[in-house]
């Protein structure tokens, strides 16, 4: 007769079993590729006025269970200011996958909410303890993130 334990122990194998980690890794991919197009439109008129400028570049990922993989880096030029949309991947406790905000002043975290065919997909993390706290990604939201990152 098998433990307690060991009846867990097989139970959690046979979940990760069924995870399909190639469909995981293109749905991830493709949040990015979403994420990148709500970035760009939010920031349409400065980039057509000449104000900021992106680049999007291949950056390698690696992941426990997802392997290691190319994804899409985002990077906001704005005068001598880089700020640099980092994917972290898609295995985060609570969320869909994360990206770092990278300004040379901070880090901000967006988090992808894991609920499928919400309105507000990608979320600023505010504060990640004793309780997790988020804004929707936004105008505002993003004005307010690259005022933290970048130096005044």
């Amino acid at each position: 007769m098998a433990s307690q334990l060991t009846e867990f122990l097989e139970q959690r194998k046979s979940k990760a079993q069924g995870t399909d980690w190639e469909a995981k890794k293109k749905d991830w991919l493709d949040a990015l590729s979403r994420l990148h197009s709500i970035i760009e439109g939010l920031l349409f008129d400065s980039q057509r006025k000449g104000i900021a400028t992106f680049e999007e570049v291949p950056v390698t990922v690696s992941e426990d269970f997802v392997g290691t993989y190319e994804a899409p880096e985002l990077r906001l030029t704005v005068g001598d200011d880089r700020v640099v949309f980092a994917p972290q991947g898609l295995n985060v406790y609570g969320a869909a996958g994360r990206v770092d905000l990278r300004g040379d002043r901070d880090v901000i975290s967006l988090i992808r909410l894991p609920e499928e065919g919400i309105q507000k997909e990608w979320q600023f993390v505010l504060q990640r303890v004793p309780k997790l706290r988020t804004i929707p990604l936004d105008e505002q939201s993003l004005i307010e993130a690259l005022e933290h990152v970048m130096i005044p």
